[in-house]
């Protein structure tokens, strides 16, 4: 969470998710005098900033003013438990109607958008994050295999031709190294920078960190592309959402402001503040600028949107490598020292640190429902704000909620979706498949041996003994639908074979 939006309210505010996923970068991949994700990530900012939001705040879009004057006044009376009946929405779009049908467990077909709706999504990121928007032209010069255009000022730039999305602790680091073995691919000093998990990184940065790239592929357009590979791309939990949720932030900030100063003046508490008014106020913020946008607040104002926003008619090839949730949250848990620091780095301390994850998890959906705390964690109330933090390993497993919003902005014929097993057992035919997604100049025995060789291979749980069998079963229980829904939105029913734990 971002320490200028909210207040450390318990341990879960020492960090954001975003701070573990930058300690897994390697210098290299950090632009120089760029600080990496860190302890205060500027992507926990917006994401903790949408905390407590009642049930009633959920229904409500325009009813309640977030101005700093109007808020302000609500803090003094801290009597803001309810909101008002909300205007309505805007109709939504064909494929927004579609995507909210998606959110009850139906599984849709993906439809190309037209230029028209490609506007419309244009339109609502210019409002959502107008920054990101602005140096990015409707189209992409022809004849080049990647997005690239002629800047006004002379200067060209260019987008990645494909990300490797994530995961952590599934083997996305260990593809980057070997990707970065074929000739065409090209890396740069903003590869793995987590720039759409992190709200506070700039387009003009991003584009800024991959100009070197860009002179390469203007001289070789046909076979040149560039890897975006931050694994902190694929999941869109709160802490990683920033950039589609700057309504939130902005109206968390002044709230924030007078619960503070009441804090000091009038002894009272800084949480009980908060959710008595800011998390409302935040929250029917944030869905007033979805509304602006154009936009429905539940189905679309995700990152996925962004991306396709700034694509356009050229969406990216998006790359996810899928370990069994299980397995990777052991792996993150012990390759991560504020975890096992904490509970100790050992089965017994796993067990400890899932009782209390899981939960808290369970805790919020009770309130709330299981997909707006997996969105939203942190961003509903004090309560989830001071879990230990943010229980983001946790949500970072749930790959099946994550790919279907997805599914609904990049074509899923633009996914290569990779069992990380695969990857781990069989790296050279996995390889292979890849090059050929991508589109590569065709890679050679020689060629796929050097890939494979590349890159060290982390392991941090050999020693660790086995997941107790507590543990095994909380999280068995948790990841199983959404196991099933990855199984099921992908094709393949190997996925459920993840399901077969006791």
């Amino acid at each position: 969470m971002n320490v200028a939006l909210q207040p450390k309210l318990g341990s879960g505010a020492v960090a954001s998710t975003s701070a573990a996923a930058g300690t897994a970068v390697s210098a290299a991949a950090t632009p120089a005098g760029a600080a990496p994700a860190t302890t205060a990530s500027t992507g926990g900012a917006a994401q903790g900033a949408i905390s407590a939001t009642p049930a009633a705040a959920l229904n409500a879009g325009t009813a309640a003013t977030t101005s700093g004057a109007a808020t302000a006044a609500a803090i003094k009376t801290a009597a803001v438990t309810t909101v008002a009946s909300p205007s309505p929405s805007p109709s939504p779009s064909p494929a927004a109607a579609a995507a909210a049908a998606a959110t009850t467990g139906s599984v849709i077909g993906y439809t190309e958008p037209t230029a028209a709706e490609l506007g419309r999504m244009r339109k609502a990121a210019k409002v959502l994050d107008p920054e990101l928007m602005e140096p990015v032209p409707e189209t992409f010069e022809q004849g080049v295999k990647n997005p690239c255009w002629a800047a006004p000022d002379g200067s060209y730039r260019c987008l990645p031709y494909f990300y490797v999305t994530g995961m952590f602790h599934a083997g996305a680091l260990s593809m980057e190294m070997k990707l970065k073995q074929h000739p065409d691919v090209l890396t740069d000093a903003c590869t793995g920078c987590q720039f759409w998990g992190e709200e506070g990184k700039k387009m003009s940065f991003y584009l800024d960190h991959m100009k070197h790239a860009a002179q390469i592929i203007k001289a070789e357009p046909q076979t040149k592309v560039l890897m975006d590979s931050s694994p902190s791309t694929f999941a869109f939990y709160w802490a990683a959402a920033g950039k589609a949720h700057k309504g939130y932030a902005a109206a968390m900030q002044p709230c924030y402001k007078e619960c503070l100063d009441r804090h000091y003046k009038e002894k009272i508490t800084l949480a009980s503040c908060m959710d008595a008014v800011c998390y409302n106020a935040s929250l029917v913020g944030d869905k007033q600028r979805a509304k602006e946008a154009g936009i429905d607040w539940d189905s679309e104002a995700h990152n996925p949107l962004l991306v396709r926003a700034v694509y356009g008619a050229r969406p990216p090839k998006m790359i996810l490598l899928a370990r069994d949730p299980i397995r990777r949250l052991y792996s993150a848990f012990m390759g991560y020292p504020h975890y096992y620091g904490k509970y100790g780095r050992n089965s017994t301390g796993f067990t400890e640190y899932v009782r209390e994850q899981v939960g808290a998890f369970q805790n919020c959906t009770r309130k709330y429902g299981s997909r707006l705390c997996a969105l939203m964690f942190e961003g509903l109330s004090a309560e989830q704000e001071k879990v230990y933090f943010h229980a983001d390993q946790i949500f970072r497993g749930m790959y099946g909620l994550f790919l279907e919003i997805w599914y609904r902005f990049i074509p899923p014929q633009h996914w290569l979706v990779i069992k990380s097993e695969d990857f781990f057992t069989q790296p050279k035919p996995t390889l292979a498949k890849v090059v050929q997604f991508l589109g590569l100049s065709p890679a050679n025995n020689t060629l796929l041996d050097k890939m494979v060789a590349a890159g060290n291979v982390n392991t941090y749980t050999t020693d660790k003994g086995p997941i107790e069998p507590e543990a095994r079963r909380l999280l068995a229980d948790l990841y199983r639908p959404y196991n099933s829904l990855l199984a099921k939105i992908t094709g393949e029913p190997r996925f459920e074979e993840w399901n077969n734990q006791t």
